[in-house]
């Protein structure tokens, strides 16, 4: 009898490297060999310098960009193939469609999925109300801020339950205030959820806010990620502990 092998559990990238180039002698690396595993279930930050490299490695995890060399494997199947991921983006303006309500949006992907209609608005309601959308179902993305437009993107996304949710700054145009609240708010999903999360971010304070562990990537061209760093906090996060100023300062010394 043959025996089954066992699904990972982790994404895994061994010596993974990036170039636009397709001549060999003139290529110009982006990423050169990024090692890393992340656990299911785990909060991963990736966290650099914009241009590093941060959004072609989560674009590549997402398989939307083919690797140049190296491995990346997604619990145990190809990149490219296999485990659903769901990518929220930097502008909601961008993702979400203005002709669609809230809750139609959110439910798009449903739709094309061909979910039968009573189950759909069980589940479209469902992850309304998990993203704090409760209320605004039937209003236009122009109707409502850019916080609340996050939440619907983010709602849109979990509605196709993925596996993986990858991040790409997704809080980087809001005001302080609306992004310490959509920042609880994404704790709070990822708890209730158990889902992986990937974020991509530029901005310390919000690194530690969110993550379990930090990737610090070096600067561009041929970046990789130099450091790693568990952090051992509970949620919800005090800025102004002790504690968090405490990693607060290793982190900052890697870019002073």
């Amino acid at each position: 009898m043959k025996a089954v092998k066992e699904k990972s559990l982790s994404i895994v990238i061994k010596g993974l490297s990036k170039t636009f180039s397709e001549d060999a002698l003139k290529a110009v690396y982006v990423l050169k060999d990024v090692d890393l595993t992340i656990q299911r279930g785990e909060f991963y930050i990736l966290l650099g310098p914009s241009g590093c490299g941060k959004s072609t490695l989560l674009n590549m995890i997402a398989g939307f960009l083919d690797k140049t060399d190296g491995q990346l494997d997604i619990y145990g199947e190809n990149a490219n193939r296999g485990t659903n991921r769901g990518f929220v983006f930097q502008s909601a303006d961008s993702a979400l469609f203005p002709w669609l309500t809230v809750e139609e949006n959110v439910e798009f992907g449903l739709k094309m999925k061909k979910v039968p209609l009573e189950e759909r608005k069980k589940m479209v309601h469902s992850y309304i109300e998990l993203a704090g959308l409760s209320g605004h179902h039937h209003k236009f993305p122009s109707e409502i801020s850019g916080g609340m437009k996050q939440r619907v993107q983010l709602a849109r996304v979990l509605s196709n339950n993925p596996d993986i949710l990858l991040m790409d700054e997704p809080f980087g145009a809001l005001d302080a205030m609306t992004r310490r609240t959509m920042q609880k708010e994404l704790i709070r999903i990822w708890q209730e959820t158990n889902k992986t999360v990937i974020f991509v971010t530029h901005d310390i304070q919000e690194a530690l806010m969110l993550g379990q562990r930090i990737g610090i990537m070096s600067v561009g061209p041929s970046s990789k990620i130099t450091s790693t760093y568990e952090i051992d906090l509970p949620y919800p996060r005090e800025i102004t502990s002790p504690d968090f100023n405490h990693y607060y300062k290793i982190v900052q010394s890697h870019f002073d």
